[in-house]
C-alpha cells in the first residue's frame, strides 16, 4: 500500500546554512532503502545567511531537491504552511532543519503510513537542549492551550509529523493568515497514530525562536483556536459585579447596624479591581479585534519570491500564497 507513491520532505531552515548540507545527507542515508520516490523541499524562512545558496547547490547535484523562498521572516509556521503547499507527495512529513527532528526514524514514520495512518505524530521525550525554564514553561503552555481549545496537543508534540495528502488540504483549507501549524492537525480529530523519539542536541547554529517569539506564537496558537478568552472576560466582569454587589450588601447591613465601614481602603480595592478587569478584558479583546483586522484586509500567511533558479528555468513549482 502506498509503495510507489511520492513522498515530500518539508524542511523549515531561517539562518541554516552550517545545517542544509547535512540534514540532507542524514534523509538521503535513512530512505536510501525506501521504495517510495522523495521530494526533499527546504523553506528558506527569509534567512539572512547562505542557506538559500547551500540549497541551490544540492539542487544542482539532486533534482529531487527543491527551494521555497520566502521574502521574509514570517516564522516557521507560515514557513511549513508554504512547503506543505508547494509539496506534490501524497505523503507529507514536516521537520525542522537544526536535526533535532531526527531522519533516523523517517522510515519507521513511513511504515505507519503505508499500515493506514493519515497523520503520525511525533512526541518528544526528552530535548538535551532545553532548560529547565523552557521544559516548564511548555508544560504550562500546552496545559493553558488544553483548557481553553479541548485540543488534546501533549507537552512533547510539536512540528514533527506526517500527513496524508487528505489532511495536508484540509490544513491549508484554514486560510488564516496567521496560522498554528502545530495545532491544526490535532484540532481536526483525525485518528492519528504517536511514535516517540528523542531529540538530540542542534547540529549548529542558534534556535531561531527567542523568548518573544515562543511569546507570540503562544497568542496566535490560542486566539486561532479558540473563542473561550473572550468567555473568561465575560465571567471575570460577572465575578467583579457579583462581589462589588455582595459588599454593598455587607456596607448597608452594617450601616444599618450601627457600625461605620472604613469608606477609602475600600474605595481604593473596588477602583483597582474593577480597573484589572477593564483591562484584562480589554486585552483580551484586542488580540481577537487585531486578528479580525488582520483578516479582513485578507493579508497572505507568506509571500515567495520570484527566483526561477529555484525550480527550474519554467518556474513550474512555483506557487502563489494563499489569501
Amino acid at each position: 500500500m502506498n509503495a510507489d507513491k511520492l513522498v515530500s520532505i518539508v524542511v523549515a531552515a531561517y539562518n541554516e546554512s552550517e545545517n542544509v548540507s547535512k540534514m540532507y545527507q542524514e534523509v538521503r542515508k535513512h530512505l536510501s532503502a525506501e521504495s517510495n520516490p522523495i521530494e526533499i523541499i527546504f523553506v528558506d524562512d527569509g534567512s539572512k545567511d547562505d542557506t538559500a545558496g547551500r540549497v541551490l547547490d544540492l539542487r544542482q547535484q539532486d533534482p529531487c531537491v527543491r527551494l521555497v523562498r520566502l521574502s521574509r521572516n514570517f516564522g516557521n509556521q507560515a514557513a511549513f504552511l508554504a512547503g506543505i503547499q508547494s509539496a506534490r507527495g501524497e505523503a507529507i512529513i514536516t521537520m525542522d532543519c537544526d536535526l533535532q527532528h531526527p531522519p533516523s526514524i523517517l522510515p519507521q514514520m513511513l511504515e505507519a503510513w503505508r499500515g493506514g495512518a493519515g497523520l503520525v505524530q511525533m512526541e518528544r521525550r526528552q530535548n538535551t537542549d532545553a532548560s529547565r525554564f523552557h521544559r516548564t514553561c511548555s508544560k504550562l503552555f500546552h496545559t493553558v492551550l488544553r483548557k481553553l481549545t479541548d485540543i488534546p496537543l501533549r507537552a512533547g508534540v510539536g512540528d514533527f509529523r506526517l500527513m496524508n495528502r487528505k489532511v495536508a488540504d484540509l490544513i491549508v483549507k484554514f486560510g488564516v493568515s496567521r496560522p498554528f501549524f502545530r495545532g491544526m492537525p490535532v484540532w481536526l480529530g483525525l485518528p492519528s497514530q504517536t511514535i516517540l523519539y528523542d531529540a538530540g542536541p542542534r547540529h549548529a547554529g542558534r534556535a531561531p525562536l527567542n523568548f518573544m517569539k515562543r511569546i507570540e506564537l503562544s497568542l496566535d496558537a490560542i486566539t486561532a483556536l479558540s473563542v473561550r478568552p473572550l468567555r473568561l472576560a465575560f465571567l471575570l466582569g460577572a465575578c467583579a459585579i457579583t462581589l462589588c454587589l455582595i459588599y454593598s450588601l455587607f456596607t448597608l447591613v452594617a450601616y444599618l447596624a450601627g457600625y461605620s465601614v472604613p469608606g477609602y481602603p475600600t474605595l481604593i480595592f473596588v477602583i483597582v479591581f474593577l480597573g484589572a478587569i477593564q483591562l484584562i478584558s480589554i486585552g483580551i479583546l484586542g488580540e481577537y479585534l487585531g486578528r479580525i483586522h488582520e483578516q479582513s484586509r485578507r493579508l497572505p500567511p507568506y509571500v515567495l519570491l520570484d527566483d526561477r533558479r529555484e525550480n527550474g528555468s519554467d518556474g513550474s513549482d512555483k506557487q502563489s500564497p494563499s489569501p
